[in-house]
């Protein structure tokens, strides 16, 4: 349910907790296939493919959400959506609809810290 605030130059609206919607319209999705929730239609259409793509035998070792931690104090921490191997090389994805600041520079601190480039899918 959204409510609509009148009277101002842009609209804005809110959701009622637990309705599926975060602020930037994204809604969780469950996959039979995957059996899990993800956090976006578009996270989960890839994780669908990554999945069919596994039982084919075209990569392996499929894993979701992975975390790595950037800083130990203050903790920093970024959670990129997939992981698995492609032709003996290991591949990280992240299906992202909106690129904030934040997520950019975690980015980079995870290429700088880690070594790890990171597959944007939109």
């Amino acid at each position: 349910m959204r409510l609509l605030i009148t009277g101002l130059k842009s609209n804005f609206y809110t959701h009622k907790k637990g309705d599926g919607m975060n602020k930037y319209g994204a809604k969780r999705t469950y996959s039979e296939l995957c059996g899990r929730t993800f956090a976006s239609k578009a996270e989960c259409r890839r994780g669908e493919e990554l999945a069919l793509l596994e039982k084919v035998g075209e990569i392996s070792s499929l894993k979701y959400q992975i975390p790595f931690v950037l800083c130990v104090k203050p903790k920093v921490t970024i959670t990129i959506d997939f992981s698995y191997i492609e032709d003996g090389a290991q591949i990280y994805e992240d299906a992202k609809g909106m690129m904030m600041r934040d997520f950019r520079v975690k980015l980079a601190w995870l290429k700088e810290k880690h070594g790890i480039e990171v597959r944007l899918i939109r």
